[in-house]
């Protein structure tokens, strides 16, 4: 019983906080289409827990595995999801305690700060721009998640302010880089290869981010990051023709969350355009992008779970005797 529970903690893959930080996203997303009087993001929020805490029996039984994760140059751009899902939980916590939900989103916000901190230290020392994937954008563009799982506790709303706009920019300065390495450069690894589904994410998380904590968002803005964000999950979609042909591996996680924020993002933005009065049809239309969007990333992290659970299963099984 204890070497098998020791097996499963071994086994369990860092990209696995990828999958909780969807889980915990896309139950709360639901809640933007019907109203689930809140069970939708906290049962959502009780599963991607439940991962959370495997991978943290994990880091502190075995640190050292950690700090090889972190040394990775893809696995180390992905950990910080870990501190992503914390502060989406964080905000499923404070519904029923805000003191407790506010210093949940401050320990992912500061785990989120080292882990960005730590890619970087390894990054820099031996950066080479073919080495560059989409996930790349997680450790400085993900903070942004600070401002979607924000409270509302005007003590901390200057730290949600420096989150944006941190991640925000840095966005601005990546995305034309990236897209040089993507065209002029090497390919992607097979093994890296799901981390381009990644490139679905910034702009929504930037535009969801944006319109959670901004008092007055310029329309502009909005504009410019909503035509983005369609533009780059549609082209994952299209991707996905070839992505889901390579063989499983716990990156398939990279799949999850830009597709249930992507939803989010319309969502709000449905929401947005409502409150400026704008004309109900394109409300609608912006609503039953959202809609087709929730769909569709409702059956991509069901799937994935699903490959998960037959994964983690088989490496949890111990080998047959002879």
């Amino acid at each position: 019983m204890i070497n098998t529970a020791k097996r499963k903690l071994l086994s369990a893959p860092t990209p696995m906080a990828g999958l909780a930080l969807a889980i915990a996203s896309l139950g709360w997303c639901w809640e933007s289409f019907i109203d689930l009087h809140g069970y939708g993001q906290w049962s959502s929020a009780a599963i991607a827990s439940v991962l959370l805490l495997i991978l943290t029996s994990r880091f502190i039984a075995h640190p050292r595995s950690l700090l090889q994760d972190l040394a990775h140059p893809v696995v180390g751009s992905v950990v910080p999801t870990f501190a992503m899902a914390t502060m989406v939980v964080s905000n499923s916590v404070g519904q029923f305690s805000a003191y407790t939900g506010d210093i949940l989103w401050l320990l992912g916000l500061a785990l989120h700060i080292i882990f960005l901190a730590s890619f970087l230290f390894h990054r820099v020392s031996e950066f080479e721009l073919h080495h560059m994937v989409p996930s790349w954008f997680v450790p400085p563009v993900g903070i942004v998640v600070a401002d979607v799982s924000f409270s509302g506790n005007p003590n901390l709303y200057l730290l949600a302010i420096a989150a944006l706009v941190f991640g925000m920019a840095t966005y601005a300065i990546m995305l034309p880089i990236m897209i040089y390495r993507l065209m002029f450069t090497h390919e992607i690894p097979d093994a890296a290869k799901p981390t381009v589904a990644i490139l679905a994410a910034p702009a929504s998380l930037s535009l969801a981010g944006y319109l959670t904590v901004s008092a007055n968002p310029s329309p502009l803005i909005i504009a410019l990051l909503f035509g983005i964000a369609v533009l780059m999950t549609l082209i994952i979609y299209f991707a996905f023709f070839k992505l889901l042909q390579l063989p499983f591996s716990p990156g398939y996680a990279a799949f999850t969350f830009p597709m249930v924020i992507g939803a989010t993002a319309l969502f709000k933005t449905a929401q947005w355009m409502d409150s400026v009065n704008i004309a109900a049809q394109y409300v609608q239309q912006v609503n039953l992008l959202a809609v087709i969007e929730l769909t569709i990333a409702t059956l991509v992290v069901g799937y994935v779970a699903l490959r998960y659970i037959c994964y983690y299963g088989a490496q949890a099984t111990p080998p047959a005797s002879a």
